[in-house]
């Protein structure tokens, strides 16, 4: 009883503190209504950042805010570009539709800023691609970055890469593929390119080979700075998972 007591106290001071502070809506719904998992974020968001006042806590803020409302930005940027349909506001918007997963969402835009006279721009075509690619239509992704290729030839990047070898891997352009990550893996130390190599290393009869890229990688993340391995984290649950199949 004295713990409830003490839970409704502290909601309540919390509501009354969102009022004061012009956060009610939402959070003051959010705290009567999901105790005592609303206050709890409230004060993880809105209150702790706040009393901390540092870039570190404000980015703890902005990373906290996403993950209790994802798609807070891709509404935002939708009622933009119903406000104005221009190529740069179908981009930002385009950019929050990939970035949540939504790529048939996202090629639409890409698709839609290609055919514009002043959205045809490398970078638009290459992201447009990439949504091929993550729809399954890494056929597609191919032709558009060959057509790219003919078009812009002194243009290239590490994605534009990225993209075209794991386009080839999904076409069962194997030998292409391979060679390809290894370039990517040389020239821009890339541990997702290595951890791709490693995996299609693996399910193309290379054990021995697919398991030694996979134990480089792991070792190179011990060495590595806790930053790093953060950053990378998912090319190592790759490599892990490498050599866990082999």
């Amino acid at each position: 009883m004295p713990i409830a007591f003490l839970v409704i106290c502290l909601n309540l001071g919390l509501v009354i503190h969102a009022a004061k502070t012009g956060r009610f809506s939402p959070w003051g719904w959010i705290i009567l209504f999901l105790p005592p998992l609303g206050g709890i974020a409230y004060i993880l968001v809105e209150v702790l950042p706040e009393l901390l006042g540092s870039p570190r806590g404000q980015k703890a803020k902005r990373a906290i805010a996403q993950s209790v409302n994802p798609e807070k930005t891709y509404r935002l940027l939708r009622d933009a570009l119903t406000d104005a349909d221009t190529v740069a506001n179908r981009a930002r918007f385009a950019e929050e539709c990939a970035a949540l997963g939504k790529w048939q969402e996202a090629w639409e835009q890409y698709d839609e800023i290609v055919r514009r006279p002043n959205g045809d721009e490398p970078v638009f075509h290459l992201a447009k691609a990439e949504a091929e690619l993550e729809l399954g239509r890494p056929a597609d992704a191919l032709t558009g970055l060959d057509s790219l290729a003919v078009r812009e030839p002194g243009y290239d990047s590490p994605r534009r890469q990225m993209v075209y070898a794991r386009s080839l891997a999904a076409t069962g352009r194997t030998a292409e593929a391979l060679d390809a990550f290894e370039v990517i893996s040389q020239h821009h130390d890339s541990y997702e390119a290595r951890a791709r190599l490693a995996a299609l290393l693996a399910e193309t009869g290379c054990a021995e080979e697919g398991r030694r890229t996979a134990q480089e990688i792991l070792d190179r993340l011990h060495r590595a700075p806790a930053h790093v391995r953060k950053l990378q984290a998912e090319w190592g649950r790759m490599a892990e998972g490498v050599l866990r199949r082999i």
